[in-house]
């Protein structure tokens, strides 16, 4: 028996996972798994393709025992005499524009996806394959069913769509995406004074508006919100809509903060922005985050839209999503371990912070004292 071959490989947007398809003389699998530093937090996810060679009648026990795929029980493929190999030119690859999840076509068709959903839960992960017409309660790949059946038809209609405004022409996209949020932070604060590329190069892109106003520096990003988070929409399901974008901003008080220090505080902005893709992970209301550029004695964040008192702002949807702009305000050591004390505990943190007089405009205040 030789070595399965590889067919299609691909990572992510990031890096942090690769999808790959791999074939034998047995059976094709679609694979996705983590890169080397994800290794010891995730495992390979298995999504079953189709059998190369009649299907077993029962569970293909003697193949996982000599560590090797299983071909699929006859019961549960359309295909019981087995299907012809698969020919690599004509697989490709969509990721969900989360990173975590992703789906292999064959001619354009989908033939295997692997959501994100069991990911973060630490159980086994379920696939859904086209050529799958039942499962047992041993499997790990289910029908993939019809676009009436299955919302990943839709997901991966969507992402396919997503890909193709950014393929050809960015900067248009780009372009229109960046007016729409300084648009919306002028109406608020005023022209834009400064402005910086924060994306590294990368996709996607992504900038820091530097903007003045009654003796307030407004730092506040755009291009965040193009890719939803992470994770969401296992914690927040059908609600996510409301939960997996953001943009990040920081208002700094000039009586308190020179062009120099407010330089340095911006670098924790830059830092987050790419953040939930590069660790898949997620931020919300009350997250903390230990950043290194702010002085003494603070040692960290605490993101929130609560603490920002200032005049309603209007931000654009990301395809047809909500925005939140989590204002970033430096805590202390002693803050962050009450905001850690219980589960949601930010939430209290941030309540002590607004009945303390403190909101989204920092200064070098005094700490909060807890009993």
């Amino acid at each position: 028996m030789s070595d399965p071959e590889i067919l299609i490989e691909q990572a992510n947007n990031r890096g942090t996972f690769y999808a790959a398809v791999e074939q034998d003389e047995r059976a094709a699998y679609f694979y996705l798994y983590p890169n080397e530093v994800l290794s010891s937090k995730y495992s390979p996810r298995p999504c079953w393709l189709r059998n190369l060679q009649p299907a077993p009648e029962t569970r293909d026990v003697a193949a996982m025992k000599e560590g090797m795929a299983p071909m699929l029980e006859v019961q549960f493929c359309n295909h019981p005499q087995g299907k012809e190999p698969l020919q690599r030119e004509r697989l490709s690859i969509v990721w969900l524009p989360e990173g975590d999840s992703a789906a292999v076509l064959y001619d354009g068709e989908v033939l295997g996806a692997i959501p994100s959903w069991e990911l973060y839960t630490g159980e086994k992960a379920g696939s859904y394959a086209a050529d799958c017409i039942d499962a047992s309660e041993h499997s790990m790949t289910f029908p993939l069913g019809t676009p009436e059946t299955n919302q990943l038809y839709g997901r991966v209609k969507a992402a396919m769509a997503f890909w193709e405004d950014w393929s050809d022409d960015t900067s248009q996209a780009w372009g229109v995406l960046q007016e729409q949020f300084i648009t919306a932070y002028e109406a608020q604060w005023g022209k834009v004074v400064k402005y910086f590329a924060i994306d590294g190069d990368q996709w996607p892109p992504m900038g820091l508006g530097w903007f003045e106003q009654n003796d307030v520096v407004y730092l506040a990003t755009m291009g965040v919100s193009i890719r939803p988070m992470p994770m969401v929409e296992l914690i927040y399901m059908e609600e996510a809509p409301g939960f997996r974008r953001m943009e990040l901003a920081m208002a700094l008080s000039r009586k308190d903060f020179s062009d120099a220090e407010i330089m340095e505080l911006a670098a924790i902005i830059s830092g987050l922005a790419d953040k939930p893709w590069k660790q898949l992970t997620w931020l919300g209301e009350g997250h903390t985050v230990a950043a290194a550029e702010l002085p003494a004695p603070f040692e960290s964040v605490v993101l929130s839209t609560a603490l920002y008192n200032g005049a309603a702002l209007q931000l654009p949807l990301a395809y047809s999503d909500k925005v939140n702009l989590f204002w970033l305000s430096p805590i202390t050591q002693l803050e962050r371990e009450f905001a850690h004390h219980k589960p949601n505990g930010g939430y209290d943190l941030l309540e002590k912070m607004i009945d303390g007089q403190i909101n989204h405009v920092v200064t070098k205040r005094n700490a909060l004292t807890f009993e």
